[in-house]
């Protein structure tokens, strides 16, 4: 659901950067006031985690549309709010400026949606749910898949919403795109649920107390990190040059009612997840670009991890000394 230059208004893309703005800032504030230990080993991780699902694009039964992660409640469930909505933006951010998949002029938007609205939102539902269900793993993963489904769903109102009060000179149908909308994003959910539900089972067998008792420092998160960076490596180079080629749920509704011809494309530096490489490699150029574009999110999470972590280290208190 990456949205292109040129489908929303500027006066739209104006109040939603600044909104994703103060998200981003009232993120980090929080990071600074209650440091958490899942921080600098995680935060890099689940990004480059997210990135590489994001390339995966699974096709919607039968229907010539496709799906992929957007991984808001898979972030909030692993890393907490505000770690979670860095770690998306961030992701965002690479895709929109190494890739130019989302235009630079709709990264606010995109940030809102993925990143404020799926983390904040999404993060919000599960932790709602896991209140009733209970805190233990049938009851996380039950509420994990309920909260990743509707966060797909919020996702996609919020686009319907941007869209319309983008007041368009063209009248597009409002019906027909929100309809289609709600459609296609009820089917990217299942596969979004079944993606979410399944890594937190697989995270509650290796490393429970990340999921119950976060707060807690952890001994050593180097392996569990290390093996979800080779899984994120894996994804980018194995699974990504076999994702559908069918159009993603947001192009597919602007196929319908009409609004692509709108979209702009500015590429800064590599468009569509392709190298330069001779004819016949291109299956080998998105496994490259998938892993660059992995790497590059591992390092800008770890950067950002690690300069919020050394702002909060406490002074010790030498007043009584001696």
């Amino acid at each position: 659901m990456h949205i292109r230059d040129g489908i929303l208004s500027p006066e739209v893309c104006l109040v939603a950067g600044v909104a994703s703005v103060a998200a981003m800032g009232y993120s980090l504030r929080q990071l600074r006031q209650q440091p958490d230990s899942r921080t600098i080993p995680l935060t890099g991780m689940v990004a480059a985690l997210i990135f590489a699902g994001q390339m995966v694009n699974f096709p919607l039964f039968g229907l010539p549309v496709s799906g992929h992660l957007l991984g808001g409640v898979l972030a909030a469930a692993l890393l907490g709010p505000w770690a979670g909505c860095l770690a998306v933006t961030m992701v965002l951010i690479v895709q929109a400026v190494l890739f130019a998949d989302g235009g630079l002029m709709c990264l606010g938007v995109n940030v809102l949606n993925m990143a404020v609205v799926g983390v904040w939102g999404g993060g919000a539902i599960y932790e709602s749910l896991r209140r009733i269900t209970g805190t233990q793993l049938r009851g996380s993963v039950v509420s994990v898949i309920a909260a990743a489904y509707l966060s797909v769903l919020a996702a996609a109102a919020a686009f319907c919403i941007e869209f319309i009060a983008s007041a368009h000179d063209i009248p597009f149908p409002v019906q027909p795109l929100t309809w289609f909308m709600v459609l296609y994003h009820a089917l990217i959910g299942v596969g979004e649920a079944a993606i979410t539900g399944g890594v937190l089972a697989f995270v509650w067998s290796r490393r429970p107390q990340l999921l119950t008792t976060p707060e807690t420092a952890v001994a050593s998160w180097r392996p569990f990190t290390a093996a979800g960076i080779a899984v994120a490596c894996a994804v980018a180079a194995v699974l990504s040059p076999w994702a559908s080629e069918w159009p993603d749920g947001l192009e597919a509704v602007g196929d319908r009612v009409g609004f692509n011809d709108l979209g702009q494309d500015r590429v800064w530096m590599l468009s569509d997840y392709a190298l330069p490489v001779p004819v016949g490699w291109e299956a080998l150029s998105v496994s490259a670009a998938g892993i660059l574009g992995t790497l590059v999110v591992l390092g800008l999470g770890w950067m950002v991890s690690s300069r919020l972590t050394s702002s909060t280290v406490p002074v010790p208190d030498v007043s009584h000394a001696g």
